[in-house]
């Protein structure tokens, strides 16, 4: 989505010559001229153009009869921003091997390279060919890996953000001078949660001048326990077993 304020930011109008017509037409004829050359030693020489999928339309503000609201938008933003990982097939950790960081190897203090016994070499964490993903999902994080490892590509950290696909920011960016940012929303929602707590444990009223002081804190214990591992143990296999099945194009 694209704004259009006025010189000042957005407690000003646009200028009266700055229709949504024109804006609409800067997008389109933006969007002809992108052009990205890419060359690599992998994949040759590429230019890199927009789409044919290029949609532009007004969004008008909630209460009128446009065919496109705010409500619309910020509803179908929702909807796609909270699916789950496991609903779209992608992983939810990354792939590479914590101990030698992805490279495969540990380096001796005289500088001799030694393979890493926990990836046996490879610098993944879980083979790709055993990852319980869908197959074109499988091939692009092989895509990414193998691609990160390149020399001309090694900014872009694509094996370090494979199990996303590559993609390493947001999903959402926002203007700190337009909009909120999401620590104002965290500590917002960490207030409201607090209140709740306290109104639901009959506690008085949060006071700053005051601290909470705990005096006694006594050890309870840690991780399952015997029985709580073996539940958890079935619950992780039962869900590898679904994500298998759906993997290999079960329904």
């Amino acid at each position: 989505m694209i704004r259009l304020d006025g010189p000042d930011g957005n407690t000003q109008p646009p200028p009266p010559y700055a229709t949504v017509a024109v804006l609409a037409d800067a997008i389109r004829a933006a969007a002809v001229r992108v052009r990205v050359a890419v060359v690599s030693d992998a994949v040759g020489e590429r230019e890199v153009t927009w789409g044919e999928q290029l949609d532009v339309r007004e969004i008008a503000a909630f209460g009128t009869d446009a065919e496109l609201s705010d409500q619309a938008v910020a509803a179908y933003v929702a909807k796609y921003a909270t699916k789950s990982a496991d609903a779209s097939g992608t992983l939810d950790r990354t792939l590479f091997c914590r101990p030698c960081q992805g490279r495969g190897a540990t380096l001796l203090p005289h500088g001799t390279p030694l393979a890493c016994t926990a990836c046996g070499g490879t610098g993944q964490a879980r083979p790709l060919p055993r990852l319980t993903v869908a197959r074109h999902v499988r091939q692009m994080i092989r895509t990414c890996w193998k691609l990160g490892r390149l020399p001309e590509f090694a900014d872009l950290k694509l094996w370090k953000w494979a199990h996303m696909l590559g993609f390493r920011g947001h999903f959402s960016t926002k203007s700190r001078r337009y909009s909120t940012t999401l620590g104002a929303l965290r500590a917002a929602r960490r207030t409201w949660r607090a209140e709740q707590a306290r109104a639901h444990a009959d506690l008085p009223d949060y006071d700053p001048a005051t601290t909470l002081v705990v005096g006694h804190w006594a050890f309870q214990g840690a991780g399952y326990s015997p029985g709580g591992a073996l539940l958890a143990a079935a619950v992780w296999h039962r869900r590898e077993l679904e994500r298998q099945f759906a993997a290999e194009g079960g329904c």
